[in-house]
């Protein structure tokens, strides 16, 4: 006899699959066999020419045609919905899914657009999708606990609402793990999501739901969350582009959390405030322009009048320098050395800069260590008590990669240990930031940016705990630099050969698991990506700087 947990949980997915009008759904004996791993190209298969020529658009192109009436919203939320319904067969990625809601916003923005002949605001008309965290009224954020299931949202996240006043139409919720402390994105409600190049593979976490979205055109752009890599994990593993902003650019506010908020969290029955690391939220996106599209719209309705944390800077266009860029490039950051198909990645990452005209130079970033060792101490401030508290509500056991989370050993930090941890981490920024400002390179220049890989792997294989390391995007969520990812090559075993650790990372334990984790047919197809690094609040320079590196590489 089922548990209770398991009979809610499965109530939940019931549910879901009823949301889903049976004529969006491809009859099974259409859909490709499981033993069809890379899927990316499905749709094109199978969806009408219509729907395909919709949806292969990016935003920017499709909020500039339906400006110009040569779509309607409602045609192009329609496809929208078509192609993203196509990929949920066959990558589990919804958790919400409101298509009536969608269609009617639709409608509503193309009677404005045929009384006015005008645009409500630069995303009119533009389907988008967001991860689960986000809180859509009438709507539920279970954020994959059994125990949040039945709880639909009064009011919706800010960032929800200056969205939708921008002109947005929203139509589905996307995967995340338990918790969303983990790069993966598989829960006890809906299970496991997968990957779209390879079916064996996971889109990362904790936004995976939206990577994998994106990477099937089932939406060109989504939002996610990220306070140790959870917007650029999924943007590396599924292929996309991704932004994480600094905090207090976007806006946060009645984004549903666990811990409840990302600031604070009750210790030892006395309130403290967890500033070390926290959570912020970003855009992924099918192209570099939509990141750019995406951040203009949002910042022009002026997030700071609507969330107090928020700075008061509006989008500020940046010109590049009519000079050659100055990179440094940081293959390794000397802890643990990636996989084959990263090193690889960030040599071709290299060279096309280098064959571009610009100045790149091997870079190592500051003491690492000591941040990646804040970063941890930071996700356990609590001991573990609020996730724990929400498993133990409904009796699930929750997934094996919150375990480092949830140990009855954890001690939450006393109000002292927390101010120090506070302390630790600002002695850190400032100690790292000197050292950024007297960095150059060999030419005695100054770094524009700072390329390092996302992972020290590409996509690994689903739900197998390959993911050991997170130093490479966390320790920038200590720093809270503004990083944008961009895609660069996939897993290749031809020529992505397997090779004993090569004793250089300075955790030689760590190093030796990790690769012998490598196999490369395991990880065939898994897509990598780097991130492109820039300072505090420097979003409109690092997409633009990212922009470069795109076009070389594609040169």
């Amino acid at each position: 006899m089922p548990a209770k947990w398991e009979e809610i949980a499965a109530a939940k997915r019931a549910k879901l699959a009823a949301a889903i009008p049976k004529e969006y759904l491809i009859p099974e004996s259409e859909l490709p066999p499981a033993s069809r791993l890379d899927v990316s190209k499905v749709p094109e298969e199978i969806l009408p020419k219509d729907v395909i020529e919709i949806t292969e658009k990016t935003g920017t192109e499709l909020v500039a045609a339906i400006a110009k009436g040569e779509y309607t919203s409602v045609e192009v939320t329609t496809a929208f919905i078509k192609r993203a319904v196509l990929a949920h067969q066959l990558l589990n990625i919804f958790t919400e899914f409101f298509p009536e809601m969608a269609l009617k916003r639709a409608a509503e923005l193309d009677e404005y657009y045929k009384k006015t002949g005008k645009t409500v605001g630069p995303l009119h008309g533009l389907p988008m999708s967001l991860k689960d965290q986000f809180r859509v009224k009438g709507i539920e954020a279970c954020m994959g606990y059994v125990a949040w299931v039945g709880k639909p949202d009064e009011e919706n996240s800010t960032i929800v609402d200056l969205l939708l006043a921008a002109g947005a139409v929203f139509f589905v919720k996307t995967n995340i793990p338990t918790s969303l402390m983990a790069a993966e994105t598989r829960n006890c409600v809906f299970g496991q999501t997968v990957n779209a190049y390879n079916r064996t593979l996971a889109p990362g976490g904790s936004s995976g739901g939206e990577g994998a979205i994106l990477s099937m055109r089932g939406a060109t752009i989504g939002i996610g969350t990220d306070i140790g890599g959870s917007i650029r994990i999924p943007s590396s593993f599924s292929g996309v582009y991704g932004l994480r902003p600094s905090h207090e650019r976007f806006p946060y506010l009645k984004v549903a959390n666990s811990p409840p908020s990302p600031e604070i969290l009750t210790i030892n029955v006395k309130m403290a405030y967890n500033e070390v690391v926290v959570s912020v939220d970003g855009p992924l996106a099918v192209s570099l322009p939509d990141l750019t599209l995406f951040s203009k719209a949002l910042l022009g309705q002026e997030p700071w009048k609507h969330d107090p944390r928020c700075v008061p800077i509006p989008f500020r266009d940046y010109e590049l320098p009519n000079r050659p860029l100055v990179f440094g490039i940081e293959a390794t950051d000397g802890i643990l050395t990636p996989h084959p198909p990263v090193l690889r990645a960030m040599k071709m990452v290299a060279d096309a800069l280098t064959k571009a005209g610009h100045e790149v130079f091997d870079f190592q970033s500051y003491k690492p260590e000591t941040g990646t060792e804040i970063l941890v101490r930071s996700w356990t401030v609590d001991g573990g008590e609020n996730i724990r508290g929400d498993l133990e509500a409904s009796g699930e056991p929750g997934i094996p990669d919150i375990a480092p989370y949830i140990e009855k050993d954890l001690k939450s930090l006393s109000q002292k240990e927390l101010f120090e941890l506070n302390k630790d981490k600002l002695e850190y920024k400032t100690e790292f930031l000197e050292y950024m400002n007297a960095a150059k390179s060999p030419s005695g220049k100054k770094i524009d940016a700072w390329i390092r890989p996302v992972q020290p792997c590409a996509a690994v294989p689903a739900g197998q705990l390959k993911l050991r390391y997170l130093g490479y995007t966390g320790l920038l969520n200590v720093l809270d630099y503004t990083c944008v990812v961009v895609p660069v090559t996939k897993c290749d075993p031809a020529i992505d050969l397997p090779a004993p650790a090569p004793g250089t990372g300075s955790d030689a334990e760590l190093e030796k698991k990790v690769w012998e984790d490598y196999v490369p047919e395991d990880f065939k197809n898994g897509s990598v990506g780097v991130q492109i690094i820039g300072g505090r609040l420097e979003e409109e320079k690092m997409l633009a700087i990212a922009g470069v590196v795109d076009a070389a590489l594609k040169a």
